[in-house]
């Protein structure tokens, strides 16, 4: 597996945790603010692997 494969896959995970944060939303209002927190959190995760794999590419 080749760097840009590894984080294309990391880039996956982030994806699915951030749709299971968004669905866990609307099921459990009572903890919002700490599904917030964590889907903001793998969004940046999203942001840094696309950041990682752009460089590698460039290069």
């Amino acid at each position: 597996m080749t760097p840009v494969e590894a984080l294309k896959l990391a880039l996956t995970k982030e994806s699915a945790s951030i749709e299971l944060y968004r669905r866990l939303l609307l099921e459990h209002p009572a903890i919002k603010d700490l599904l917030l927190t964590l889907l903001n959190e793998e969004e940046k995760h999203k942001q840094l692997i696309n950041k990682k794999i752009a460089e590698i590419t460039q290069a």
